[in-house]
């Protein structure tokens, strides 16, 4: 995979890795387009080009247009995103999505299974080893172009040290858990092949980095609300934060109503998480229920199915239950992010998670919150949008990760035999 730097030297290395990372950043580029940009002579650029197609990292994609002037049409290259993949994984509360990434972030091979009830941490690796035996049979390069492996993780992670430090949803596993050691015992196959794990919060901010709506972003957050947890992952300064602790982004257990906020998954009460939670306000519509008021949510008296996006539609109707429920989320919304904006000034927050569903009505309820509280005085120019990313996004933001560090530590080049 072009390791060793084979008799080019360490300038020459940064400046092929400069053209190449060019031709990552667009669909198709010519020598006249990369050499400006580059600051190398036009006979550079086409030699470095040379030696990148001859290395199958990149290749021709036909002619471009004449100029205005006429003459000779560019010839165009481009990145090959099958050079290599990644095997990535994200271990749900609920189950196991894995696929392979090509090098520009295309799922294949993707598939979801329900963890069920064997919750344990030897049935959860022997889950995880299965597929990766599935994708490595189905790619027909096997291990030859696989980069890596990386696994997201719910709860808190330490990618420095490969361990699952705790998962509050699966208590089971313990504490300080050697979770890449672990994995590399069971799969034979993996014995040479790079593992990364870490918090799929932090995959999931890189998701939106490389392919999401936090692309060219330098300081933003995502804040992935799901139906039992809340969770950030954060970049200041184009740099992923971990913390000291690999606690960065666990807003969730923020408090923000220690008086008489619910108990929380992690034993204390009123945690950011714990207020906004789907949970919580289907507890409040069956009180309002049993206390005989009345609302479009309930079916002959009954409530079913409790689903974020249909009580904001219902709000929007006039509904009365249903606006009071948006408004109490909204404003504890408002209360958690107002914090974190004092905190790290983000320009861009992004809500992952159950409340995309929920609509423009439900952004414009935080928003509103948001001007009431921590500094009025000051205008907030931060923005918040929903994310266009499904479920995928962790299993995209993991093979980011690994991509990543590819291009950046591991890819050398060795000049043409």
């Amino acid at each position: 995979m072009g390791d060793g730097e084979g008799g080019i030297k360490a300038h020459k290395q940064n400046n092929i890795r400069q053209v190449l990372n060019l031709i990552r950043e667009h669909e198709t580029a010519a020598v006249a387009e990369l050499a400006p940009k580059s600051r190398l002579s036009k006979t550079t650029v086409k030699k470095m080009i040379d030696l990148l197609v001859c290395l199958g990292l990149v290749q021709s994609a036909g002619k471009g247009l004449s100029t205005d002037e006429g003459g000779k049409k560019p010839e165009l290259f481009r990145f090959n995103p099958a050079y290599g993949y990644v095997i990535s994984i994200h271990v749900t509360p609920e189950a196991i999505l894995a696929a392979a990434s090509d090098l520009s972030w295309g799922l294949s091979q993707f598939r979801k299974t329900p963890v069920g009830l064997k919750r344990d941490l030897e049935s959860i690796l022997a889950l995880l080893a299965g597929e990766i035996r599935r994708i490595l049979g189905a790619k027909a390069s096997g291990r030859e172009k696989l980069l890596g492996v990386v696994v997201a993780l719910p709860g808190l992670a330490d990618s420095s040290r490969g361990i699952s430090i705790y998962s509050p949803h699966y208590h089971d596993w313990g504490r300080n858990v050697p979770f890449l050691d672990l994995l590399r015992e069971r799969v034979e196959e993996l014995a040479a092949v790079p593992l990364f794990v870490d918090c799929v919060n932090r995959y999931q901010a890189f998701a939106e980095r490389v392919k999401g709506v936090a692309v060219g972003v330098k300081n933003f957050m995502i804040i992935d609300a799901i139906t039992v947890g809340l969770g950030a992952g954060i970049f200041l300064h184009g740099e992923l934060m971990r913390g000291h602790q690999s606690l960065s982004g666990e807003i969730g257990h923020m408090t923000v109503n220690p008086v008489d906020g619910p108990r929380c998954n992690c034993g204390n009460h009123g945690c950011f998480e714990a207020m906004v939670s789907a949970n919580r306000l289907r507890a409040l519509a069956d009180d309002a229920r049993m206390n005989g008021e009345q609302s479009l949510l309930f079916q002959n008296g009954k409530m079913e199915d409790f689903d974020i996006a249909r009580v904001c539609e219902l709000s929007g109707q006039g509904d009365k239950l249903c606006r009071r429920l948006i408004d109490d989320v909204a404003r504890w919304f408002a209360v958690g992010l107002g914090n974190i904006i004092l905190t790290n000034d983000p320009e861009l927050i992004v809500i992952q998670g159950q409340y995309v569903k929920a609509g423009e009505c439900f952004l414009k309820h935080v928003r509103e919150g948001l001007r009431r509280i921590g500094l009025p005085d000051v205008e907030k120019t931060v923005r918040i949008e929903f994310s266009a990313l499904g479920e995928e996004r962790g299993v995209i933001g993991g093979a980011a990760v690994v991509i990543s560090d590819f291009f950046a530590k591991r890819l050398s080049f060795k000049e043409k035999e």
